[in-house]
């Protein structure tokens, strides 16, 4: 018996651009990021209560976060949001 996987299909670098700008709230020299809470609770819609620990917004983002500077670059987000596997 054959297995199929299924794979998601890649997104368009264009409209993840757009996707990505549309919660980046920083802008340093020209290059849009996402802070820990735009990607977490803006984006993700997660830990969203004004009760929420600011600690673990920090440590989801860290995910996204690659150089731990406080910022998700475009470049990283989107290459997440192309990938043809499934999340």
């Amino acid at each position: 018996m054959a297995v199929k996987v299924q794979t998601t299909k890649r997104g368009d670098p264009h409209e993840l651009r757009n996707i990505f700008l549309q919660y980046a709230s920083t802008e340093v020299d020209g290059e849009h990021y996402m802070t820990p809470e735009d990607f977490v609770q803006r984006y993700l819609g997660l830990y969203n209560d004004p009760n929420s620990n600011p600690k673990i917004v920090q440590l989801l983002a860290g995910v996204a976060d690659q150089t731990k500077d406080g910022k998700c670059q475009r470049n990283f987000w989107t290459d997440y949001n192309s990938s043809s596997y499934p999340f």
